[in-house]
């Protein structure tokens, strides 16, 4: 990784005054815009000064709402959601101004006109200067701090290991154990530094910016210590794993009960904007490849009929979102049993012997995934997704490791998914592969797997004829 000669507070500066700049300036535009198409695309700003103003109050309530928070940025869709509250505070906003002011005559069409405006050229604004911070991150090694974990144990092994092979954004230089000696080797090059009462000291010396304690990994007395530094000016952000990283569902809600903060668990993972976004791709690309691979459908319902006769159909009960049973049907293949269908796995003719048959329009359907276009029905019934975890029978042996079982239902399952596509060499990767779909869902990624999935589709296809 290439080393930045600047430090990763300097870049999130820079990252935050190009991102407030680029928003004074879209919602400025936003506003001429919304005026001039009013006005018939004669360019007669209301007042220059005023939408100045107005620029800067966006721009104050963005900074208020933590659309500069270096959490926030970089992060996923979650800033999007942001913006589009951002901008609907500083509707408000101007409502309030044209009250205070009796000039400012602000008229329905354009609040709203301008309202939306703002929403599109700020949302692509971001999405812009995103790709262009990533391109530096790849490039330059910009806005990736050093960050040291406090605990060894699998859990906190296999959440570091996340970490590094999904680009988090983030360089781990080591770990603290208080039970491990120090020069231990933990995973890859990655050794034991210290001991967590060393924390400031290794945190200085090589300049750490985040520290990750685990909970469940270090004794309660270093708990304690550790986190009764963080009201101090420490230097470093300190991050909580509070452990039970595979038995937990992927998402929590901070609540109060009679001033008590507790963790509210979240029966389904993707919510909000992100259920939203999934939910358009869903139905929008579900219905074009219905309504597309209709004569496909009919064509191999037709050769499986005149071949090797009824049924046509499978149907398998399968656990869907929350442990909701429903019944899936795909074309009869013949192949039974404990086969895992891989379309990236190019020796998939030797992995698939269980339950083989000769029927070889089985055998061309299962290996190019085209005895699931029945499945996209369900799809449209809203009971699977396009993209998502394997579909699994209740009982399935899938769920013997009941750790996955939770996180695993708290999505739906999938038409495809990482399973198919992502280079599962075993079940327990593939399981791993899911879940780290599941905690790091971005609609990109959905995009992804479904472009790889006819890709590698078609290189089946091709190779068999």
């Amino acid at each position: 990784m290439v080393e930045s000669r600047r430090s990763t507070r300097f870049q999130k500066n820079v990252m935050v005054v190009i991102l407030a700049t680029s928003d004074f300036l879209m919602v400025g535009l936003a506003q001429g815009l919304g005026q001039s198409i009013l006005s018939k695309w004669e360019i007669s700003f209301f007042s220059i000064p005023a939408t100045l103003i107005s620029a800067l109050v966006f721009v104050g309530i963005f900074a208020l709402i933590g659309l500069y928070e270096p959490d926030h940025l970089l992060g996923g869709t979650a800033e999007y959601g942001l913006v589009f509250q951002g901008c609907t505070y500083g509707l408000v906003s101007l409502v309030v101004m044209s009250y205070l002011h009796s000039e400012l005559l602000m008229l329905r069409d354009w609040l709203l006109l301008s309202w939306v405006l703002t929403i599109f050229l700020v949302g692509a604004a971001r999405f812009i200067i995103r790709r262009m911070f990533f391109s530096w991150r790849r490039s330059r090694g910009w806005l990736i701090p050093k960050t040291i974990v406090v605990g060894v144990s699998e859990h906190s092994i296999m959440v570091t290991r996340q970490l590094m092979e999904q680009s988090a954004g983030i360089e781990i230089v080591g770990f603290l154990d208080e039970f491990l000696p120090i020069g231990s080797m933990v995973m890859a090059d990655l050794r034991v530094l210290g001991t967590p009462d060393q924390i400031l000291e290794i945190a200085i010396n090589h300049r750490v910016e985040q520290v990750i304690l685990f909970s469940n990994a270090v004794a309660w007395e270093t708990f304690r210590d550790t986190m009764s530094q963080s009201g101090y000016k420490i230097g470093y952000r300190l991050y909580l794993s509070p452990g039970f990283y595979e038995i937990m569902t992927s998402s929590f809600e901070v609540t109060h009960k009679a001033l008590v903060p507790l963790l509210k668990v979240k029966p389904a993972r993707i919510k909000g904007v992100d259920w939203l976004l999934k939910t358009a791709l869903d139905y929008s690309l579900g219905i074009f490849f219905y309504f597309l691979f209709i004569p496909v459908n009919v064509l191999i319902a037709l050769a499986i009929l005149f071949t090797n006769g009824k049924p046509i159909y499978t149907r398998q009960q399968v656990l869907g979102i929350n442990g909701e049973i429903f019944w899936s049907r795909k074309f009869r293949t013949n192949y039974q049993g404990g086969v895992r269908r891989r379309l990236d796995n190019p020796e998939l003719n030797n992995k698939i012997q269980t339950g083989r048959s000769d029927f070889r329009i089985g055998s061309f359907l299962y290996q190019t995934g085209l005895d699931k276009l029945p499945q996209l029905w369900t799809v449209l019934q809203g009971k699977l997704s396009l993209v998502g975890p394997r579909m699994n029978a209740p009982g399935d042996t899938y769920f013997e490791s009941e750790e996955y079982h939770p996180s695993l239902l708290t999505v739906k399952p999938g038409w495809t998914g990482p399973w198919a596509v992502w280079g599962a060499h075993s079940l327990a990767e593939e399981k791993r592969l899911n879940l780290i779909y599941i905690r790091n869902w971005t609609i990109w990624s959905d995009l992804q797997i479904l472009f790889q999935t006819f890709r590698l589709s078609i290189i089946r296809h091709n190779s068999h004829k």
